[in-house]
């Protein structure tokens, strides 16, 4: 019989994307252990399908949302051990205690709180979410991990849009992180610049929730720039998203998940950050280049979680957009 790892990654899907070489490595390190992983949503559980190591590793990978937590209750006794990729600790202990799990490990990527147990890594250092992951191995069988920057998804043919010359721009953080974004003006700006001095469309994407962002900065803008536009919010599904971001020259954007998949096509990233720390929680890979605006205040949730960031983000208003265009 199988015996199972259970690990917690409830974030949204830039930590999908930070936690891939944790699941890389877990799988090179145990051997006839299936993965149970609970993950934020079912969209979390999509995109986590279309990478590589889950294609190849499909035996080893059992997936749930949140709301499908109490399946895992039927591998209660079964659960040798547990891991907690930046997830809440006393939430996280909760659940292992439910489930019998007397051994588990802990990523704290913030040290917003002063544990006693040993078993949980805290964020001392500033270091990557995705090492600090990957360092709760080293911690529970003293191995060395590797970490390969790299196109992470599965390859696929699909063409959505006849571009072929085009930079992608991002400009959403979802409903509770708006500090994290960059001002419509400053998207606005820099699109005129591309389109005038550069041969490049600028095709926007993200959820169709943040079409609003879009409407906003085309606001007024002259037809001949709306007709090297391309407005994708809402319409790709994540491997129509992963083909646009794969083929674009650049992609431009504040610190969301879309950006993080675009790192892990191995794509060139212009990131824009101020509210938030690129060292802890911007897309990593070869090709990134960040923008880093950051005041003393900074990160907004530093002091006690709070998700919703401050209420005047100056550190995000003060990017110049020249600056950002250079």
């Amino acid at each position: 019989m199988h015996k199972y790892i259970l690990i917690l990654n409830n974030h949204g899907l830039g930590d999908v994307v930070m936690s891939i070489p944790f699941f890389e490595n877990i799988i090179n390190i145990e051997d006839n252990t299936k993965n149970i992983i609970i993950f934020k949503s079912t969209l979390e559980v999509e995109l986590f399908k279309l990478t590589k190591i889950y294609n190849i590793n499909k035996n080893y990978f059992i997936l749930f949302n949140m709301k499908e937590i109490n399946k895992v209750f039927i591998y209660i006794f079964r659960i040798k051990y547990a891991y907690s990729l930046g997830i809440n600790e006393s939430k996280s202990i909760k659940l292992f205690k439910l489930l019998l799990i007397k051994k588990y490990y802990i990523a704290n990527p913030f040290d917003y709180t002063i544990s006693s147990n040993m078993k949980i890594l805290n964020n001392e250092t500033k270091i990557h979410k995705s090492k600090l992951y990957s360092n709760l191995l080293k911690q529970s069988h003293d191995k060395d991990i590797l970490i390969h920057n790299k196109d992470y998804f599965i390859k696929n043919n699909i063409k959505i849009i006849n571009e072929t010359n085009y930079i992608v721009f991002t400009a959403g953080s979802g409903e509770l992180e708006k500090h994290k974004r960059w001002t419509i003006s400053g998207y606005r700006k820099l699109l005129i610049n591309i389109i005038d001095n550069t041969k490049y469309k600028v095709i926007f994407v993200g959820s169709k929730a943040e079409q609003e962002i879009v409407n906003n900065i085309l606001v007024n803008i002259e037809e001949m720039y709306i007709r090297k536009v391309v407005q994708m919010n809402g319409k790709t599904n994540l491997l129509e998203l992963i083909s646009i971001l794969r083929d674009a020259k650049l992609v431009v954007g504040n610190d969301n998940g879309v950006l993080h998949i675009a790192s892990a096509c191995n794509t060139s990233i212009l990131g824009l950050f101020g509210s938030t720390d690129y060292k802890i929680t911007g897309p990593s890979g070869n090709k990134i280049n960040i923008i880093d605006n950051k005041k003393e205040c900074a990160p907004c949730y530093k002091k006690d979680g709070n998700i919703r960031g401050c209420i005047d983000n100056i550190c995000m208003k003060d990017i110049n957009s020249d600056n950002v265009y250079s």
